[in-house]
């Protein structure tokens, strides 16, 4: 696999992580969710990359291909896995408003598209353009850059 694909592996899938919570009475400002928000993201964002660099390495060293088999293998078992359970340590926290509960909706229809269809993170289009730009216009710095 080329590194131009790896990047843009990586590309996508960190940038899907983004956030919030439900509920009418929430205890978090704006400001606190997002800063939640966006310490819940590093921490997944990290996990993600380490995790792929170390299945890369185990591939390489074992002398195996950089098929498309495995790198549909490596969007559902290793990139995803980080970029699912953000979302839902997001959704836990208590959104302050009804945007922040739009952008976690907008993270959980991306990741089900990905894992319905894990090819279609590897055609160079980004699952989570729709919810990253959410993110992004909300406040988040980590979570929109995932």
């Amino acid at each position: 696999m080329g590194r131009g694909l790896i990047a843009a592996l990586l590309g996508v899938l960190v940038i899907s992580l983004v956030g919030a919570g439900c509920g009418d009475d929430s205890s978090l400002t704006k400001a606190e969710f997002i800063q939640q928000g966006d310490a819940i993201c590093a921490k997944a964002e990290s996990k993600k990359n380490a995790d792929l660099e170390a299945a890369f390495k185990k591939q390489v060293n074992a002398g195996k291909p950089m098929n498309k088999a495995f790198e549909q293998n490596l969007v559902t078992t290793v990139a995803l896995p980080p970029v699912v359970s953000m979302t839902e340590e997001l959704a836990t926290l208590d959104a302050p408003d009804e945007d922040a509960e739009a952008i976690v909706s907008a993270y959980e229809s991306s990741i089900e598209g990905i894992e319905e269809n894990p090819s279609s993170v590897l055609d160079g289009s980004n699952p989570f353009e729709e919810a990253d730009k959410l993110a992004a216009n909300y406040g988040f710095k980590a979570c929109a850059e995932i």
